[in-house]
């Protein structure tokens, strides 16, 4: 029955914690590779602190700022097809070898050639949901409910997935058609800094800008860590169950020093060992059990989360209104959450052990064998 408790408590505690790790550093792993592929600067334009359409000229005046290499208009903006929704970011393709998106699983990347053409690079999961393939033409409604007609040419692969699962890439001529975006204005402008500089000091000096707002990639890596940990406060419930798993578990190490313990140990006693050699037994015990429940609780924390895409948790982790089913959850495996898995409930179980087999240790045997008995 100690066996039992052991090995149950620890087995849920675990499996729920291990899931919530290794999805949280999946997706901070995620962010790092998607803050990579973004630009070194990413500028903006605010009205009464609302982000609102950029004035082409902006780029002349941000061009023209010391160490910075290439200024990238970007119109970007979402379209809906069926139920689903995805990303739309249109390049300006005489730009073209600035950007960087991730690699490529199969076709190719726009090239100059390709401006106004209607020719897109689209994620994995949209071409799962869509069941498309390089070569393919797919229709895109428009906000004013107007089709277009784009051809497939490139498809991403999955070596980011959140940031490319649903984006589609096109040029920036197709993307202001689309969008009716109006001549003379973008999104935002992607600034790519010369390699001598710090990205955060070309951003300084770009502080006389009217009305800009200037992200780098350290703010982005932040602001996704901030909003992946603030997603992931169910953390803080899952390790409060695995604490009070623990002290399950340290409840029960102590009833059990009773009749069937006392018996254990007088009888161990009879043959010879010591108090030192009853209270190894019992470290060696604890430590067998829980080893073996905390492998097995991360193991199937890990199935759950990478096979079965971790439901009830994926949308409080994410925070996103909708996910395709078809979405899979990154999820990694680092060697600090395996080692702090096992530092919380393998040592509170060995702690937990030694008082009550110690107790039991110092008792006489053939005392602790009458009581036993009776």
């Amino acid at each position: 029955m100690r066996s039992a408790v052991i090995i149950v408590t620890f087995l849920i505690a675990t499996t729920m914690v291990s899931a919530v790790l290794f999805t949280k550093e999946g997706l901070e792993r995620e962010a790092e590779i998607s803050v990579k592929t973004a630009p070194d600067l990413t500028v903006q334009y605010l009205k009464a602190g609302r982000v609102e359409l950029i004035p082409l000229e902006y780029a002349k005046t941000i061009a023209g700022v010391e160490g910075v290499k290439a200024v990238i208009p970007r119109i970007w903006g979402y379209a809906g097809i069926s139920t689903y929704t995805f990303t739309v970011i249109g390049l300006d393709t005489s730009s073209i070898q600035y950007t960087s998106f991730g690699s490529i699983e199969s076709g190719r990347f726009l090239t100059p050639d390709d401006a106004g053409k209607g020719n897109i690079v689209i994620g994995k999961l949209i071409a799962g949901l869509l069941n498309v393939k390089v070569g393919d033409d797919i229709i895109l409604l428009s906000e004013s409910v107007e089709a277009n007609k784009f051809h497939v040419v490139g498809l991403f692969s999955d070596a980011s997935s959140i940031y490319t699962a649903d984006m589609i890439v096109m040029s920036i001529q197709d993307a202001r058609q689309f969008f009716r975006m109006p001549d003379g204005y973008v999104t935002d402008f992607a600034v790519y800094v010369e390699d001598y500089e710090q990205p955060a000091n070309v951003a300084a000096k770009m502080s006389f800008l009217p009305n800009a707002r200037i992200l780098d990639q350290d703010l982005l890596l932040r602001g996704y860590k901030a909003a992946y940990g603030a997603r992931g406060g169910i953390f803080v419930t899952l390790w409060t169950i695995l604490l009070v798993g623990a002290a399950l578990v340290a409840f029960s190490q102590a009833v059990v020093v009773g009749h069937e313990s006392k018996f254990e140990v007088g009888l161990l006693k009879t043959f010879g060992f010591t108090t030192l050699d009853i209270i190894e037994v019992r470290l060696v015990e604890s430590l067998v059990l829980g080893f073996f429940a905390t492998s097995l609780g991360m193991i199937l924390g890990y199935v759950y989360a990478a096979y079965f895409n971790a439901p009830g948790l994926v949308d409080i982790l994410l925070g996103w209104a909708f996910l395709p089913r078809e979405f899979r959850l990154p999820v990694f495996i680092s060697w600090t959450s395996v080692f702090s898995i096992y530092a919380v409930t393998v040592i509170p179980l060995i702690i937990t052990t030694v008082v009550p087999a110690w107790l039991n240790a110092i008792t006489d045997p053939e005392l602790a064998m009458r009581r036993a008995a009776a």
